[in-house]
C-alpha cells in the first residue's frame, strides 16, 4: 500500500478516490474518523492510498492529470471481492494473491508488447 496525499477536505479525497478507481486503481481514505483528533504531538488528517504498490506510479499521473490514460488498471470490483473473500476465508489469500499477481504480469506484458510495437 503507498501514500498518495492527505487532506482535511474529505471530499476532495473522495473525489480522487472516485477518479482512481473508475481508472482500475483500487484506493483507501485511512484516517477518516480520526481527522479531528489532536493530541499534543499531532493531528491527524485523512490520507488517500493505493492498495496495489505498482500503481502508485500511474496513480500520481492520474491526479496530475485526469486526462491520463491508465495502462496498468484492474477490476476494482474483482479486486474488491477478492479482498473480501480472503477476509473470510484466509485460506484464499494464497489463490487471490497468485491471480492477482498472473493478472499484472499478463498486463505488464501486454502493455510492453505495445509499446514495443509502436515503436516501429
Amino acid at each position: 500500500m503507498k501514500y498518495l496525499t492527505k487532506s482535511t477536505d474529505i471530499a476532495y479525497l473522495y473525489s480522487l478516490k472516485g477518479l482512481l478507481e473508475t481508472n482500475g486503481i483500487p484506493a483507501v481514505i485511512k484516517g477518516e474518523n480520526t481527522a479531528q483528533l489532536i493530541t499534543p504531538f499531532a493531528m491527524t488528517e485523512p490520507s488517500l492510498w493505493v492498495y496495489i504498490d505498482e500503481q502508485e506510479d500511474e496513480a500520481e499521473k492520474l491526479i496530475l492529470d485526469p486526462d491520463y490514460d491508465v495502462q496498468g488498471g484492474i477490476d476494482v470490483d474483482e479486486f474488491y471481492r477478492l479482498t473480501k473473500d480472503v477476509s473470510e476465508n484466509p485460506k484464499k489469500l494464497y489463490e487471490s494473491l497468485l491471480n492477482l499477481g498472473i493478472g499484472i504480469g499478463l498486463l505488464s506484458v501486454l502493455v510492453i508488447v505495445l509499446v514495443a510495437l509502436s515503436g516501429d
